[in-house]
């Protein structure tokens, strides 16, 4: 009799924690003054986010959009975006606009990185798209107007993406028909980590990761493709560098009803934990900001496609 008791306290514990992790945690709205420039199709189509180190920390911070060939400078003060100098990434001269996904920060640079698929309106290749970028960080983060910084360019994970035997049968064709796509970046441990929206293959979705000094500077690239076991039509909507690994924001890799999620995943072990779903919104989850942590949770800001200047809204994620 108390073995049955142990077994159906046991069961109810692990139902009482799967039931948690689906629960979406309670968002907080924030706001963002004054609106990210330049345009409607900018603002509704904010893809990537992040922070420099600075102290006192978020002021000097870059989101960047799919739709134009620049990026926009922000910082933080309490729960407001505050959308600063405009930066430069291309010429207007350049093979179309850079498809910009995923920012990341690391050792006094941003790290950009263009979607390295074919346009999703007309699936036209761009060979904008192709490419990481790479800023320094030190840039004036006050007031309108517009910069140009010295951007250093790679075009070198087109290449390992064709290369792949997972990722390769789909490099280069539309996201419609499952194409590759990145969406999401973050730099750690000297290495970059690209996680891609599509293709999404038996449940799994793909993160490539690759030497920093390999893709700038001519080094060994030494690339890696890693499967991720997200669920059947996930893919991967961005990445962000946590204490222990990358927190990677799970969505819709095309038009699925699959619920934005945000799992934990540790490169060394191999280790993806599912965190939490995510609520409160009718947008796509696409930008992935860590504000903080502690033993117990991660403090995220969450932006959205498809809403006025990405709607951000913080979310407190059980670890």
């Amino acid at each position: 009799m108390k073995l049955r008791l142990v077994i159906a306290a046991a069961t109810q514990f692990l139902a009482s924690a799967a039931f948690a992790q689906s629960i979406a945690p309670q968002p907080t709205q924030w706001i963002v003054a004054p609106a990210f420039a330049k345009s409607n199709d900018a603002r509704e189509n904010i893809s990537g986010a992040a922070c420099a180190v600075t102290q006192p920390a978020y002021r000097a911070c870059l989101a960047v959009n799919d739709e134009k060939k620049y990026a926009q400078l922000f910082s933080i003060d309490g729960n407001t975006i505050v959308p600063g100098t405009v930066v430069r990434l291309l010429g207007d001269n350049a093979d179309g606009d850079p498809d910009a996904e995923g920012v990341a920060y690391s050792g006094g640079y941003f790290y950009v990185v263009g979607s390295h698929g074919l346009s999703r309106k007309k699936g036209k290749l761009q060979g904008a798209s192709f490419l990481v970028f790479r800023i320094p960080a030190n840039l004036k983060t006050g007031g309108a107007g517009e910069i140009a910084p010295a951007v250093q360019t790679s075009s070198r994970l087109r290449a390992a993406l064709r290369a792949d035997e997972h990722i390769g049968p789909f490099a280069e064709r539309p996201l419609s028909a499952n194409g590759a796509n990145i969406e999401g970046i973050a730099v750690d441990g000297g290495r970059l980590y690209a996680g891609l929206r599509g293709p999404s293959v038996g449940g799994r979705a793909f993160i490539l990761s690759a030497n920093l000094g390999g893709v700038f500077g001519g080094g060994n690239l030494g690339a890696t493709v890693h499967l991720l076991a997200l669920g059947a039509g996930a893919g991967i909507r961005d990445l962000a560098r946590v204490d222990g690994g990358l927190l990677v924001l799970a969505g819709p890799a095309t038009e699925e009803g699959v619920p934005a999620a945000v799992f934990h995943w540790n490169p060394a072990s191999g280790g993806l934990k599912k965190l939490s779903n995510l609520g409160g919104t009718s947008g796509k989850a696409e930008t992935l900001l860590v504000l903080g942590q502690t033993e117990q949770n991660y403090r995220v800001l969450v932006m959205f496609d498809g809403i006025a200047n990405g709607g951000p809204t913080e979310y407190l994620l059980p670890r």
